[in-house]
């Protein structure tokens, strides 16, 4: 059974041609909003912050229950 995500649709974004199940997500020590979103190839979750890009790895994803390091990782996804 698949994990699912409750996104506020108000945070929801446009796919584009790399990525999709797209949604901001707050700082929890800033005003920064940071995108978290799918490979749509490869499957794994990333996020649009500095951690994510240099470690592949961060908080913002182990916040909503997704994995780190580039694991292919499928949910549910519901607009809410």
């Amino acid at each position: 059974m698949s994990q699912t995500l409750i996104i506020k649709t108000e945070l929801m974004l446009p796919d584009t041609d790399q990525w999709q199940h797209r949604f901001n997500i707050e700082s929890e020590t800033s005003n920064r909003l940071y995108t978290i979103s799918q490979n749509k190839i490869k499957k794994h979750w990333g996020c649009s912050c500095p951690a994510w890009k240099r470690y592949r790895r961060c908080k913002h994803l182990t916040a909503v229950g997704l994995p780190p390091n580039e694991k292919p990782y499928e949910v549910n996804i519901i607009n809410n």
